[in-house]
C-alpha cells in the first residue's frame, strides 16, 4: 500500500507542477482540466493514506521512530492542506498556503521514504549476517534455556527445555513478524531432528531463520 500511495502522491505533485506552468502561461482551459484531475487524485491519495496507516499500524514496532514521526507530520500536513482549502476564502492566500504546505509535504515524504529504505537495507543486512551453526543438545545440562533474536522487522523469543541430552520442548514466547507466522512450525522440526540447522519453512524463510537463531542463542547462553 505504501508503494501505491507513493505513486499516487507523485502523480499529485506532477499535476501541481503542471498547474504552476498553466497558470503562468495563462492556459485557462488546461488549468481547469488539471484542477479537476488534481481533486480526484487527492481524494484517492487521502483514501490510500488512511488505508496505509491501518495496514502499517500493527508493524510499527519494527520501524524506526523517525518513520513514525515523518509519517505523522505528513498526515498533519495533508490535513492542513485540506482544511486550508475549505477555510481560507481568499484565493491568493489559499494558493500561497497550498504551495507552502505542498512543498513541506514533498520534503517530509522524501525523508519518510529515505528512512524506510535505510531501515529495510539494514534489515536485509542483518538477515544476511545470520549464521546457523547447528547446535545440538547432547552435551547440555538439563534445564530451561531462554534466548531471543531481533532483526528489527522480525523478533523471536524462545524457551527451550533440555532433558537427558535432548530438546524436549520449545516454547515460542514471542514472535513479532509481518507475514512469517507459518515459520512457527520450525520448532517442531528442531525438536524432531534435535538440531537447529533444519530447513526453513517454505514462504517464511526469514522468520524461520530468526526463530532458529533465537533457539541457538538460548542453547549457547
Amino acid at each position: 500500500m505504501g508503494i501505491v500511495l507513493g505513486y499516487i502522491l507523485l502523480v499529485c505533485f506532477c499535476i501541481l507542477f503542471a498547474k504552476v506552468l498553466t497558470r503562468k502561461l495563462h492556459l485557462k482551459r488546461a488549468d481547469k482540466i488539471l484542477m479537476k484531475m488534481h481533486k480526484k487524485v487527492c481524494v484517492i491519495a487521502v483514501i490510500c493514506c488512511v488505508l496505509h496507516m491501518i495496514f502499517v499500524f500493527p508493524v510499527l514496532w519494527g520501524r524506526s521512530v523517525y518513520v513514525l514521526v515523518t509519517g505523522i507530520v505528513a498526515v498533519v500536513i495533508i490535513a492542513g492542506i485540506i482544511l486550508f482549502c475549505y477555510v481560507i476564502k481568499e484565493k491568493t492566500v489559499r494558493l500561497r498556503w497550498h504551495r507552502i504546505l505542498s512543498a513541506g509535504l514533498l520534503v517530509v515524504i522524501i525523508l519518510h521514504i529515505v528512512i524506510c529504505s535505510i531501515g529495510f537495507v539494514k534489515y536485509q543486512d542483518q538477515m544476511s549476517a545470520i549464521q546457523i551453526s547447528g547446535i545440538d543438545a547432547h552435551e547440555l545440562a538439563d534445564g530451561t534455556y531462554v534466548g531471543s533474536y531481533d532483526v528489527g522487522y522480525i523478533y523471536a523469543k524462545v524457551e527451550v527445555t533440555v532433558k537427558s541430552g535432548k530438546i524436549v520442548d520449545i516454547e515460542l514466547i514471542e514472535h513479532k513478524n509481518e507475514k512469517g507466522e507459518p515459520a512457527e512450525k520450525i520448532v517442531d522440526k528442531i525438536i524432531k531432528e534435535q538440531n537447529t540447522d533444519v530447513d526453513a519453512v517454505s514462504g517464511a524463510t526469514n522468520s524461520s531463520n530468526v526463530i532458529k537463531k533465537a533457539v541457538e542463542e538460548a542453547l549457547q547462553n
